[in-house]
């Protein structure tokens, strides 16, 4: 039986749903193997990388899933130092011959984090997604570089005209119920 870590922030650990309706929980029940949510609210790349080992080796994993990235933005991190992180945390993987998908995380529906979160930072604009569309370019690529498996949450939560759709959203940042469905039934595809 495979043991899969999720690993990442609050994208990962569900912030504002049920556990039952976590994608996590969801992609348990759908592929009938041991699911272990290791996401942590507020969560960086520096943060993931510092605890990759406890979370993710220790407990023998057979495969992680990765999500991370949106908290750096929204810290100011240079683009340079996320894709650092991450890539340190797929060469630990690597070496411990653990499965990995790496994945690009969601976009941010802008005017309603603004209202929710505004005292946590400016939303205002497009910096937060263009860094997070900057980085699944660069995800892709490494993925392919090394051979590692990757999924894009970024683009199949934008509607056609290349808005955000609000519908997936509680808060702006966080997923709804509908929008961890629609996480699951796409890694459900690829495990």
């Amino acid at each position: 039986m495979k043991k899969i870590v999720c690993i990442g922030d609050s994208l990962t650990y569900g912030y504002g749903i049920k556990k039952s309706e976590r994608w996590s929980s969801i992609l348990e029940n759908e592929i009938y193997s041991e699911v272990l949510n290791k996401g942590i609210c507020g969560d960086t790349s520096t943060g993931v990388l510092s605890r990759i080992y406890r979370d993710v080796i220790l407990n023998k994993a057979s495969e992680a899933i990765i999500m991370i990235g949106t908290n750096d933005f929204i810290w100011g991190v240079a683009q340079e130092q996320v894709r650092a992180n991450i890539a340190t945390v797929l060469f630990h993987m690597l070496n411990y011959n653990i499965n990995s998908i790496i994945a690009i995380p969601t976009p941010v529906y802008s005017s309603l984090a603004e209202k929710k979160w505004k005292s946590v930072a400016n939303y205002g604009g497009n910096s937060i997604n263009d860094n997070l569309k900057k980085l699944g370019v660069w995800i892709k690529e490494f993925s392919k570089d090394y051979t590692i498996r990757n999924i894009d949450f970024n683009s199949m939560f934008y509607k056609e005209n290349e808005e955000v759709n609000p519908i997936y959203y509680i808060d702006g940042l966080h997923l709804n119920s509908i929008g961890h469905k629609k996480i699951a039934k796409e890694l459900v595809k690829i495990l």
